[in-house]
């Protein structure tokens, strides 16, 4: 998601963002059908990553939304990602006692 800054540049982000009902918006649990990514929020609520026009298009909705911290876009750490036989090893693994091999 690019969005361009007042000083003429990409800049590229999301917001890790907390989002509360107000009197003049949906219940909370409406921002279920805006298709928008969620993470864990350790007080149980409704915590997203917002791009610029989500968070302008919550807030035009009547929402409070709290920005709790920047989120900058960038490709994923190669060494997050693991290959088929890794992946497969460890399924078989897990699954293993299931499959009466434990």
């Amino acid at each position: 998601m690019t969005d361009q800054s007042a000083g003429g540049g990409d800049v590229v982000m999301r917001f890790e963002a907390t989002v509360h009902a107000t009197t003049r918006s949906a219940e909370l649990h409406a921002v279920d059908a805006l298709d928008l990514d969620r993470v864990p929020d350790p007080e149980g609520g409704v915590r997203m990553l917002l791009g610029p026009d989500d968070l302008a298009r919550l807030v035009a909705e009547g929402y409070e939304v709290r920005v709790q911290a920047v989120a900058p876009i960038a490709p994923l750490d190669p060494g997050l990602v693991s290959d088929e036989a890794d992946v497969r090893a460890w399924f078989d693994g897990v699954t293993g006692d299931a499959r009466g091999e434990g």
